[in-house]
């Protein structure tokens, strides 16, 4: 492959593939990274060829034979069962092969011991490279608060049944959330027997919806909560009230998910009845918007229920917050046994 070829390879890839800084304020210092690194990588292909690049560790190189043969490109990679990057150690425990599956077990510890107690999540920012093409996915098992050590399982698993082939896989992640924590309860600050009649409305057009009927609501069929100055209750951290009001032949409440694209803060509240059933289950709305910071994000949930109820019903909050979000890059390559 000549180096021109080598270099237009390289613009071709996705950026999810190469080692990459995913702020948005960091574009143009990460597009001229990206050029940077693939005029190194054309230099260096005038000399020596693509599987030696990529036995030497030269990553756009190993990015471009991945593309064009996986199976060629896991055999150059050379094994690293262990990295470390921001004070986080990631190792390979196990990677077993059994039929058409294979499990891996990984761990990832916190060598400065700085980690606040609750789950950690890879905020989908996991890439795993195999010799061929499969199912591949990996999950969260549990967190050991005295050693401060995070395990994950990766399940891979042959499209066709057939056996697992021998060969080495490549993990790497670029993000973490720790300090995960799941918040559930009762929201007893709001009071259902008071709540306002004929709020501040106002009219979005930047807006999502979902809904738990079949059909997609529109947004412009809709008039929404203006959210109030200061929080109405704040059921779980990072999470607040924002508003609620009665309108439209329906209850509306609005929070708010502070920071979540270094939190991944989210959840819902149901509105329930004295039993603790979920009133209008089947017929709750909802919608979602960016705040004009661009960090924080709105949700509104809509029930269609009649006013005089709502004094029979309480607020049940289900949240998801998160305490740390942590940039990196630790990538591990080891054979399947």
């Amino acid at each position: 492959m000549k180096a021109e070829l080598f270099m237009e390879a390289v613009g071709m890839i996705d950026e999810q593939y190469l080692d990459v800084d995913t702020d948005r304020k960091k574009i143009a210092r990460r597009r001229w990274r990206n050029r940077l690194a693939a005029a190194v990588a054309a230099a260096a292909l005038a000399i020596c060829p693509l599987p030696m690049l990529t036995v030497c560790g030269v990553e756009p190189a190993y990015n471009v034979l991945y593309r064009i043969a996986p199976a060629a490109a896991q055999t150059f990679k050379p094994v690293q069962r262990s990295c470390e990057d921001q004070g986080i150690e990631m190792t390979v425990i196990s990677a077993e092969r059994k039929g058409s599956e294979a499990g891996i077990y990984l761990a990832l510890h916190d060598t400065a011991g700085r980690c606040p107690d609750g789950a950690w999540d890879l905020y989908d920012s996991y890439d795993i490279r195999v010799p061929k093409d499969m199912s591949c996915h990996c999950s969260f098992a549990e967190y050991d608060d005295e050693t401060q050590t995070a395990y994950f399982v990766v399940h891979l698993e042959t499209m066709d049944g057939s056996d697992m082939p021998e060969g080495k896989v490549t993990f790497s992640v670029r993000e973490l959330l720790r300090g995960k924590k799941h918040v559930s309860g009762g929201i007893t600050a709001l009071d259902l027997s008071a709540v306002p009649q004929d709020p501040q409305m106002q009219r979005r057009t930047e807006i999502s919806g979902g809904s738990a009927c079949a059909e997609l609501p529109d947004p412009a069929d809709y008039r929404f909560l203006v959210p109030a100055e200061k929080p109405l209750a704040a059921p779980a951290p990072g999470i607040s009230v924002m508003g609620i009001g009665y309108a439209d032949g329906a209850l509306h409440i609005l929070t708010k998910c502070e920071n979540v694209r270094e939190t991944d803060n989210h959840g819902f509240i149901e509105l329930h009845d004295m039993a603790g059933n979920c009133v209008q289950e089947t017929q709750w709305i909802s919608f979602s918007y960016k705040a004009e910071n661009e960090q924080d994000s709105f949700q509104e949930m809509i029930y269609p229920v009649a006013y005089e109820d709502l004094q029979d019903c309480t607020l049940y909050g289900d949240f998801v917050t998160s305490q740390q979000h942590l940039t990196g890059n630790w990538q591990v390559t080891f054979p399947l046994e």
